[in-house]
């Protein structure tokens, strides 16, 4: 399915790589979780040289990247919220599964909604 942002009256309308990196934040959600629960079992990074210029800090790099894992998941949570109940599971399939829209509405309304949410995404990244 094209990715096509309502160009018409559209307040919420995103430059084409912004859009994007928020669309493909939202399809990556998924593995996101299952990376944070995972974090903590994972063996720190070892390069297998006796000796470094750095210092061993495992515990302070699973924090930090659980930390940001974390915030990219929070930020999707948070934009499906601006989202009315009836259209989450219509807009989310679309961008998730790449289906078509429910039949409960017009396709223009989901199609807004889904552009109003990466907008939010997008917002609460930071991307724009």
């Amino acid at each position: 399915m094209k990715q096509y942002q309502p160009r018409k009256n559209n307040p919420y309308q995103l430059p084409k790589n912004a859009y994007m990196r928020a669309y493909y934040l939202v399809r990556d959600y998924d593995r996101l979780q299952k990376e944070i629960e995972e974090i903590p079992y994972q063996t720190p990074y070892h390069d297998g040289q006796p000796t470094g210029n750095e210092v061993a800090r495992p515990t302070e790099s699973m924090a930090v990247r659980m930390a940001a894992l974390s915030r990219q998941c929070k930020s999707v949570e948070q934009a499906l919220f601006t989202i009315p109940q009836e259209y989450r599971r219509g807009v989310l399939a679309s961008i998730l599964e790449q289906a078509g829209f429910p039949d409960d509405a017009h396709p223009n309304t989901y199609s807004r909604w889904r552009c109003r949410f990466l907008w939010q995404v997008a917002k609460n990244e930071g991307i724009i």
